[in-house]
């Protein structure tokens, strides 16, 4: 076949998460009992006063049936989305996240209370491997081998030494829901040693990975992932002490469109609106619960435009049925409204969903609100941002790979945004063609409508970023489909990302030895973006303004072009008008560019180790 998903594995957000660790223990705020951490917070960022991380990240987007909604996942990715440095075949440390001090001395209220392990203090987890259920093609990122492992350790301030008190080798979710049909293990362990007794507890978890013995860099990326949810510390505890008087959401807020995760405003009308929705909302008690489940449409100016009240319905206890809730007017709630859209304008509503137990209150509020911000900008996308996997163009030469779109009205193309997923040593990132079509009777690609002179060289810009690929020329589409086609320049692999929670299957199709063969075996969504209007020819995406900058002189240039910034290591990368990198340097103060043709060039600098970019205009005389 010329198109697989190869799973080569994203991780959202993770660069903002990274918490420096303390040096000193003196003058440190101590955190008391209880501590519980589901990773539901709606920031997207982890909790400072609970957590120091280094390369974990949170994420609702990598876990099957996850307890709640958030979950922390480790695989072999450091803090900057890139293979830690020492990543190898046979095994290497990867991934930590440590609590912050936890007292485990006394517990401080009108006066203090010592603790001892006669308080019965326990740690609870639950934890799960990535790589899904079922088959290769239904999987969500890769399932660690049987030699990798997650490892719990604790820390002891009498011994000044971190101790291992549990360990997981590498397992599937198939295997765990193998032994009693659920889709994650559940641990819990007693505290008992005296030595952990004091005002400076704290506990890590920590992965080992191993790369994939794979016979092309292209295909060796990001492996190994484990998941964890509901982290909770306390005392009184037993063994039997593992459900939790808890309504929560499980998965993250959908659109309200049928088709896509977002469109252009000129496109939507409101056929485009999706008549239901599925509604995953679970029940962590041990016995029945009531709750009550609405959800509310905010425009721009935060006025609500459109609401809906499910009332209230029982719903049964997870850990017994294994079910959700199954009531349809929380589980399946309709969609009665259309988004007051103007063709002319952007915008964006946001959609907030809550779940609230009848009587009473539950054991956590984080869980209980979910969001999800509707764009119509100028924009199609399937993808919801996030690349669980990679979808792989093989090395057939011209293979395709197609992407279905359809127009409500004429509107004019004028770029393509394509994210592409970051292998070992970037061996996956090779030039290709970029192609228009129109459709056949039967929706397939027909007749190459626009075809690039020159190809682009895919770059990558940082977890889950998009590149934008200009047309040369931008070309007016009629009303009806056309397709967005990458074009392979020679024999090589293109690996680009592949968002496993959303499903446009049906829209992808792939080319080889000339013919179109429908779709593929893959569940998800290419993250592959067509934009329209003239405000999408600027040619790059935006740029993030930060406080260090630079300037290059003398501009215009003729021979030698000179580079001023206050940073110590950083990428510089001359770009012609098509996006593509004519020239790339490490740390260079000056540029020799007396190859480059008269003309009007972008010189994008990157600091080192991390996304951050920022761009200058270059003129060649």
């Amino acid at each position: 076949m010329g198109l697989q998903a190869q799973f080569v594995l994203s991780a959202a957000g993770r660069a903002n998460q990274a918490i420096e660790q303390t040096k000193s223990t003196k003058s440190i705020s101590r955190m008391q009992l209880p501590f519980i951490d589901d990773f539901s917070s709606q920031s997207g960022v982890l909790n400072p006063s609970k957590w120091q991380n280094s390369g974990a990240f949170l994420n609702s987007d990598y876990s099957i049936f996850a307890p709640s909604i958030g979950i922390l996942t480790l695989d072999a990715l450091d803090a900057e989305g890139f293979l830690y440095s020492g990543a190898n075949t046979t095994g290497f440390s990867a991934d930590t996240i440590t609590s912050c001090y936890i007292r485990l001395d006394s517990l401080l209220s009108v006066s203090s209370v010592a603790l001892s392990a006669k308080d019965s203090i326990r740690l609870s987890f639950f934890y799960q491997p990535s790589g899904g259920t079922g088959a290769l093609w239904e999987s969500i990122g890769a399932t660690p081998s049987k030699k990798d492992s997650l490892v719990l350790q604790f820390y002891s301030k009498t011994d000044s030494a971190w101790n291992s008190v549990w360990f997981s080798f590498g397992t599937s979710v198939d295997s765990i829901y193998a032994k009693d049909s659920l889709y994650w293990y559940y641990v819990s362990l007693p505290i008992t040693e005296e030595k952990y007794f004091n005002d400076s507890f704290r506990f890590r978890f920590l992965n080992y990975c191993s790369l994939d013995n794979n016979p092309s860099y292209s295909y060796v990326g990001n492996c190994d992932g484990w998941n964890i949810d509901y982290i909770y510390l306390d005392k009184n505890r037993s063994y039997a002490d593992s459900t939790f008087n808890d309504i929560a959401f499980v998965c993250k807020a959908p659109s309200f469109l049928k088709t896509y995760q977002a469109m252009p405003a000129r496109q939507f009308v409101s056929s485009e609106m999706a008549t239901n929705f599925d509604m995953q909302i679970v029940n962590l008690h041990s016995a029945a619960l009531n709750s009550i489940y609405k959800y509310e449409v905010f425009d721009q100016n935060n006025q609500s435009i459109a609401s809906y009240n499910g009332g209230f319905e029982n719903i049964s206890p997870y850990f017994q049925t294994h079910s959700y809730q199954s009531a349809s007017s929380h589980a399946r709630p309709s969609i009665s409204f259309s988004f007051p859209v103007n063709a002319n304008s952007y915008s964006t509503y946001k959609i907030v969903h809550t779940v609230k137990e009848g009587v009473g209150e539950d054991n956590l509020i984080s869980n209980d609100t979910i969001a999800f911000e509707q764009a119509f900008k100028n924009y199609f996308a399937y993808d919801d941002g996030t690349a669980e996997n990679g979808f792989g163009i093989e090395p057939i030469k011209n293979a395709s790979l197609a992407v279905a779109f359809t127009m409500n009205a004429p509107d004019t193309l004028s770029a393509i945004d394509v994210y592409f997923n970051n292998t070992y040593n970037d061996a996956n990132l090779k030039p290709f063609y970029l192609c228009i079509y129109d459709a056949t009777s039967d929706g397939k690609p027909r007749d190459s409508i626009y075809h690039s002179s020159t190809y682009y060289t895919p770059t990558y810009q940082g977890l889950n970023k998009f590149l934008r690929y200009n047309l040369e020329k931008p070309i007016v589409l009629p009303q009806g489909e056309f397709f967005v086609c990458l074009q392979t320049k020679s024999n090589d692999y293109l690996n680009i990302g592949f968002d496993r929670n959303t499903n446009s299957q049906s829209k992808i199709f792939g080319s080889w030895a000339g013919v179109w063969q429908q779709n593929t075996l893959f569940a998800g969504s290419v993250m592959l973006r067509p934009y329209f209007g003239a405000q999408a020819t600027i040619g790059l995406r935006d740029i993030t303004k930060e406080q260090d900058s630079f300037s290059l002189y003398p501009n215009p240039a003729t021979n030698i072009v000179n580079i001023q910034t206050s940073l110590n290591t950083y990428i510089i990368r001359i770009r012609d008008i098509a996006g593509r990198v004519l020239i790339e340097q490490t740390s260079p103060t000056s540029i020799n560019v007396s190859t480059l043709k008269k003309g009007f060039y972008i010189v994008e600098m990157q600091q080192r180790g991390t996304n951050l970019t920022k761009t200058q205009k270059l003129i060649i005389q």
